[in-house]
């Protein structure tokens, strides 16, 4: 579904200039020649942003943005100023009638781009904002790097946190062109994202997304990566967000393995996480790969808190030193996965997780914690009475460590 721009002006040669480089960049545009067309057209659809002149006859811009403001359905519609005035008065007070942004005329095209970008990144930021308060937590796990175990946190970490609580979890397959979730599970891929792919955006409903998710023996849901490559590429950065959201409603955790790139459907993914687990390796190009996503994640304007660099000993000796590690990323390792060659051999081969088919192994153990450790504080704070096996497995192993730490502190 394309984004629909309105641009509201009463020269002819503007509103084409604007259409014609809005359309180019393959936005949707309607066009209004006054203030009253622009209110009739809004009657009939909310656009994603309104492009509004300041000077008009009959009802100059801002005295629309002004009744754009009072109105309930149009109050928080995204609206950027252009006029030919200008005086620093005539700036303050387009703001100070409610606009977002103020691009003065004339204007190179390339300008208009920028500015229409960056109002719409800002404007979906707060939206996507207000539905992480609301809806389930999502948990990306993402590295430039391959075989830093993206694919085996997330499977595991899901498994953990449906093991938990006991409650609602999905993990979602977004390494789009190779994804090995499924497989890593013993699923077999009747259903996956390809079958999304050809329906209209505003058809895909969570009755449907119900059908298409894969079902794991331990309640774990699953949506699959295509099984064919081909597929990859009908998968839309929109597609991406409306899924994520319904099953955001849907789901009290959602997992999402992705790919080790940034592009558009990867960032629509990052764009919607609550928290980003950074994957890395004790190595040299690893490190890098995770100083540069850093680097990109501090563009985006993500903050820094949702970002736990975590480091995994994929090799048994003579890794890069932790400490030198997080001097190199100026950021700290928040969690380390030790070197565990047989038990996730064996899991990767047999398609079981160590989380559900060898729950007394340490590596179980370890899973079980990074998921308490990573769960929503009100699961945390509000323990249910009959608890999972897996829980009280992790309340066992918090009150030894208490233990010990009281042992050594008074010196028992």
């Amino acid at each position: 579904m394309s984004i629909q721009i309105l641009v509201v002006d009463d020269s002819i040669t503007t509103r084409k200039l604007v259409s014609a480089t809005l359309q180019a960049e393959g936005y949707e545009v309607l066009t209004a020649s006054s203030g009253e067309q622009a209110l009739k057209a809004l009657e009939e659809a909310t656009p994603d942003l309104l492009i509004l002149d300041v000077v008009m006859p009959d009802m100059d811009g801002y005295e629309l943005c002004k009744r754009l403001r009072r109105n309930e359905s149009t109050a928080h519609l995204p609206i950027l100023m252009l006029t030919s005035l200008t005086e620093l008065d005539e700036k303050l007070k387009a703001f100070d009638v409610g606009a977002d942004d103020f691009l003065p005329k004339p204007f190179d095209p390339a300008e208009l781009r920028a500015h229409v970008k960056v109002l719409l990144r800002r404007t979906l930021a707060r939206q996507v904002e207000a539905e992480k308060n609301v809806h389930g937590k999502i948990i990306a796990i993402h590295s430039l790097r391959g075989g830093t175990g993206c694919s085996s946190m997330a499977v595991n970490l899901a498994a953990a946190l449906q093991e938990l609580w006991r409650k609602p979890v999905a993990l979602v397959d977004l390494s789009l062109l190779n994804g090995q979730a499924a497989i890593m599970l013993n699923l077999s891929i009747r259903n996956s994202w390809a079958d999304l792919k050809d329906i209209p955006l505003n058809q895909v409903d969570f009755a449907l997304l119900d059908r298409v998710l894969l079902m794991h023996d331990s309640g774990l849901r699953v949506l699959a990566a295509p099984p064919s490559p081909a597929d990859a590429e009908m998968i839309t950065e929109d597609l991406v967000r409306h899924v994520l959201s319904l099953l955001s409603e849907q789901f009290t955790y959602v997992v999402i393995d992705l790919p080790h790139d940034f592009r558009d459907t990867t960032l629509a993914a990052l764009d919607t996480a609550h928290l980003i687990l950074l994957m890395m390796a004790p190595e040299l190009v690893s490190v890098r790969a995770a100083s540069t996503c850093l680097t990109v994640y501090e563009k985006l304007d993500y903050p820094s808190d949702i970002v736990y660099p975590v480091l995994n000993w994929t090799f048994e000796r003579r890794g890069l030193p932790r400490k030198d590690i997080e001097q190199a990323l100026k950021q700290n390792i928040r969690l380390v996965l030790p070197f565990i060659k047989d038990d996730m051999v064996t899991a990767l081969t047999l398609g079981k997780p160590p989380v559900l088919y060898n729950a007394e192994s340490p590596i179980a153990a370890l899973f079980e914690d990074i998921a308490f450790f990573l769960s929503r504080d009100e699961d945390k704070e509000n323990l249910p009475e009959d608890k999972s096996a897996a829980l009280c497995r992790v309340m066992e192993r918090i009150e030894a460590r208490r233990n010990k730490r009281r042992r050594v502190t008074f010196g028992a």
